[in-house]
C-alpha cells in the first residue's frame, strides 16, 4: 500500500505543477497523514522530491457545533418550540439544553416576544431560515470561503467553532526525480568489487554525524558485586560505616569484639600479619571500616568486613 502510494505521487508530480500535501489527500481520497508517510518514505531514498514546509489555519466545529449542524440552531430550535398560540417562558425554556442562550438569539433577531403582563411568547413572524445550521455544514464539509468572516468569528464566540493550525507540505520535482524509485545500495559486497559492478551502482549516502552503538564497558567485578551486596545488607539492617584510616588493627576490635573464638584459623600467622612495633595497643574507638549496631541490651554487635 504504501508503495503504491509513493508511485501515486511521484506520478501526479510528474505531469502536474507543485502540490500541497493537502490537496493530494483529497485527490487520492486518502488520509493526509498517510499521503505525509508516503512522501517521507520517498525523501529517504534521494532527492527525488524538494518539499517545503506549509501552515494553513481552518475552521473545525466544537462538539456543540456538531450538534447544531445535525439538529439546528438553538434560536431556531426555540423558535419551533413555540405554538400559534404561545406559550410560558419557564415551559420554553425547559424544552431542551441551551434554551435559554436560544432565547436570547430568537429575541435580539426579532422573531419572538415576550407578553411580561402573561408572561408568555408569542411569535412575531411566521417562518424563519436556519442560516447558522447552514454555515456549519458549509464549514463542516470544508467550504469555509462561503462564510462571512464575521458570522465565524462570531460562531467562535459561542463556541461552536475553533480555528485550528494545520501543518502540511508542498512537493516539487528535486534534482533526482523520476517516477521510478530505484532503491540505493547500503552495502559494498566482495562480489560487486570483483565484477566491478560497484561503480554503476547508486549507494546511499553515508551519515557520517549518526550515533554508534555503545560498547558494553565499566562492569564492575564479581567479588566487588558481592561485598557491594553484603555492604547494602549491614546498612539495611541498620549499621553505619566509621572512618577507614586504620591500616593496622589491634587484636580486640579486629578479632574479640567480633566474638572470634580464640583458636579461628584467622588468627593464625600464616592467615593474620602481626607486627612487632608496637606488639600492643591501648583500648581506644574502633577506626577500622566497623558497621555497628546497638542491640536490646543497649550494647552493640560489631561486623567487618576484611
Amino acid at each position: 500500500m504504501a508503495s503504491d502510494l509513493t508511485e501515486k505521487i511521484l506520478k501526479y508530480l510528474d505531469t502536474n505543477p507543485p502540490v500541497d500535501t493537502l490537496d493530494l489527500a483529497k485527490l487520492f481520497n486518502e488520509d493526509h497523514q498517510k499521503v505525509v508517510g508516503g512522501m517521507k518514505s520517498i525523501e529517504t531514498l534521494g532527492e527525488y522530491l524538494i518539499v517545503e514546509p506549509l501552515s494553513h489555519k481552518i475552521w473545525e466545529l466544537t462538539g456543540e457545533g456538531n450538534q447544531v449542524k445535525d439538529n439546528g440552531s438553538h434560536e431556531v430550535l426555540v423558535f419551533n418550540n413555540v405554538p400559534s398560540e404561545g406559550i410560558g417562558q419557564k415551559e420554553l425554556l425547559a424544552t431542551f439544553p441551551n434554551a435559554k442562550v436560544g432565547f436570547s438569539k430568537a429575541m435580539a433577531k426579532g422573531w419572538i416576544s415576550l407578553d411580561k403582563a402573561t408572561g408568555k411568547v408569542l411569535r412575531k413572524v411566521d417562518s424563519v431560515t436556519d442560516e447558522l445550521q447552514a454555515h456549519l455544514k458549509l464549514i463542516a464539509n470544508n467550504e469555509y470561503d462561503k462564510v462571512p468572516e464575521a458570522n465565524k468569528v462570531d460562531y467562535k464566540k459561542r463556541k461552536l467553532l475553533q480555528e485550528v493550525t494545520i501543518k502540511s507540505f508542498l512537493l516539487k520535482k528535486g534534482p533526482e526525480f523520476s517516477t521510478t524509485i530505484q532503491k540505493p545500495e547500503t552495502e559494498l559486497t566482495p562480489e560487486m568489487i570483483a565484477s566491478g559492478s560497484w561503480k554503476t551502482l547508486n549507494f546511499k549516502p553515508y551519515n557520517f554525524d549518526a550515533m554508534g552503538i555503545s560498547l558494553p564497558s565499566g562492569h564492575l567485578h564479581p567479588l566487588m558485586k558481592v561485598r557491594a551486596e553484603f555492604r547494602q545488607i549491614f546498612l539495611d539492617m541498620g549499621f553505619t560505616e566509621m572512618p577507614t584510616n586504620n591500616f593496622v588493627e589491634s587484636s580486640f576490635w579486629n578479632f574479640d569484639a567480633l566474638f572470634q573464638p580464640q583458636q579461628h584459623p584467622a588468627r593464625d600467622a600464616h592467615d593474620t600479619f602481626f607486627v612487632t612495633d608496637p606488639k600492643t595497643t591501648a583500648m581506644k574507638r574502633p577506626t577500622s571500616k566497623t558497621y555497628r549496631n546497638k542491640d536490646s541490651t543497649g550494647g552493640f554487635e560489631l561486623a567487618t568486613f576484611r
